[in-house]
């Protein structure tokens, strides 16, 4: 094997190592994670949830939909300690339509309360095998 075969492996080495190494877990460590949220007692019509690592590991996500959501395990986070986030950006179409002509209609107003997402400090313990996680979320009116 020659100086430039030798150097080619080596440096294909350090990248492997380094690509595994980065990501700050093992990601065949990836669990799948489904369950229900409800906003005040009813199902979460639409929003996200997402799960990152507090430690180490590889976070993920998905969508909810009926108030129900399924992260399949090639998108799930890594086992370990993970903080909660949930989402859902919600408004009429009452209020777009009250947008000046010409500006861009305001933002969706956030249904979920801030704790749950910008300040969230909920957290859950991602196992192997089967993880089911729910999640009532209670809104102050």
């Amino acid at each position: 094997m020659g100086i430039r075969s030798s150097l080619a492996a080596a440096v294909a080495v350090a990248c492997l190592l380094c690509l595994t190494g980065c990501s700050g877990g093992d990601v065949s460590d990836r669990q799948a994670v489904s369950g229900t949220v409800s906003l005040n007692g009813s199902p979460l019509e639409k929003g996200t949830v997402s799960f990152q690592p507090m430690e180490k590991g590889v976070g993920g996500g998905g969508t909810i939909t009926g108030g129900k959501y399924a992260i399949a395990r090639k998108d799930g986070p890594t086992t370990g300690k993970h903080r909660v986030v949930i989402s859902s950006a919600g408004g009429s179409s009452a209020e777009s339509a009250n947008a000046a002509p010409g500006e861009p209609p305001p933002p969706p107003k956030e249904l979920v309360p801030e704790d749950w997402n910008v300040k969230s400090d909920h957290t859950v313990e991602i196992k192997s095998g089967k993880n089911e996680q729910n999640f009532d979320i209670t809104a102050k009116k």
